[in-house]
């Protein structure tokens, strides 16, 4: 049998040797993760993070924020200075909800300016603009037939958006993986269409050696026009999820970073679909346009309506109501009343995204104010995997 003392003092010697701070500091970030409240507080307080790689460095940085949060989330007795804290911890920025409800509500105003005039052009000129995307969207030119013949070409409308991107992306990124030569968009087998299964991700390695994909979702393809897709294809692959996530998983951060950063990843697929507006993606495509502004209604009443509910005195009718209006139809997977039970359940999560996605905005925003390359700085957001934005100067 081992004897537990020389066991534990072989591990403390292990933790605490001068030479190396890295096995010290992962070993103190670890026995963090296995406790919570004060106890990891005292923990994470206790890391030395002199001589730290930055990627460790931003581990403990993001945690010991992630720890001093929850605490003062759990210690607060006013429910809105308790929605404040979790909309810092969520969000990953030091914003307040009143700060972010602004920003979300100048945005649903510039793109419904936006919406009306491209709904013009389209002919659909009476009525709120909720109401024409509705009409738009069940317009039969633009639907795929109910086949699988309209659901191949559904997907190779979109690897032909992806293909584009590709085009694209190394103006935006210094750094890209091999693995952005190595994902696609691929249909959902037979069983699992039938079965009305959510879309999802195969995520690729960093070398491409295991491929990725987009699994998308048609088995209710008469809901899903034609110019609803190409904004999936920039959230869900390039520059989105399938850039982001094999960069995160090459670094590994800890899991105790992750907790503290949960809109990051999110966030950042609906930066990557702006930043796909931004560079011109959309410039010859109107309808492709209202598809991708019709998603960014989408994500910003999801984060307005978590804001109303908690701080505003928003009932479950009112928030069906504001999203029934802002937004024409819901979208495929996420029914009004199922988005509305989120928000309630999971205060400040749909805010949080959507705080990300503000706070990746800003800083480019920033970099092209004073005429600097963006590829440093979307690879500076990259390279670590998520964290919160409030730490990036750590960068």
């Amino acid at each position: 049998m081992i004897d537990r003392r020389l066991f534990l003092a072989g591990s403390a010697l292990f933790c605490i040797g001068a030479d190396d701070p890295v096995p010290t500091a992962a070993a103190q970030l670890d026995a963090a993760a296995k406790v919570d409240g004060r106890e990891r507080l005292a923990l994470l307080r206790r890391i030395s993070r002199q001589g730290l790689s930055p990627a460790l460095s931003l581990d403990v940085a993001a945690a010991l924020r992630g720890a001093e949060l929850e605490l003062a989330i759990a210690k607060a007795g006013d429910p809105a200075a308790r929605y404040a804290f979790q909309l810092r911890f969520q969000g990953g920025v030091d914003i307040t909800p009143d700060a972010l409800f602004a920003w979300c509500s100048r945005r649903v105003q510039a793109i419904t300016t936006r919406l009306d005039r491209l709904l013009r052009g389209e002919g659909l000129t009476e009525g709120p603009v909720a109401e024409r995307l509705r009409i738009l969207a069940r317009d039969p030119r633009y639907l795929y037939a109910d086949s699988d013949a309209g659901r191949d070409r559904a997907v190779a409308d979109m690897n032909r958006w992806l293909s584009a991107a590709r085009a694209w992306l190394s103006r935006q990124a210094g750094t890209l993986p091999p693995a952005v030569d190595h994902v696609a968009v691929r249909r959902m087998t037979g069983p699992d269409e039938a079965a009305g299964k959510a879309g999802y991700r195969v995520v690729p390695s960093y070398d491409g050696a295991a491929p990725g994909a987009y699994f998308v979702d048609l088995h209710d393809i008469r809901r899903r026009p034609a110019w609803s897709l190409p904004s999936v294809v920039h959230h869900e692959t390039l520059p989105g999820h399938l850039l982001q996530l094999p960069l995160q998983a090459r670094a590994a951060p800890h899991p105790l970073r992750l907790r503290a950063a949960s809109g990051f990843v999110e966030g950042w697929a609906f930066y990557a679909e702006a930043l796909a507006a931004d560079v011109g993606a959309f410039a010859q495509d109107g309808r492709a346009e209202i598809g991708y502004l019709q998603w960014m209604l989408f994500r910003l009443g999801r984060a307005m309506i978590d804001i109303g509910l908690h701080l505003r005195g928003w009932t479950a009718d009112r928030a069906h109501t504001f999203l029934h209006d802002l937004q024409g139809d819901p979208v495929i997977f996420a029914p009004f009343d199922k988005d509305i039970a989120k928000a309630r359940s999971d205060p400040a999560s749909f805010a949080g995204q959507v705080a990300n996605w503000r706070g990746f905005s800003l800083l480019r925003a920033r970099a092209v104010a004073q005429r600097r390359d963006v590829r440093p700085l979307h690879d500076a957001l990259l390279a670590h995997g998520a964290f919160p934005l409030a730490l990036f100067a750590r960068l």
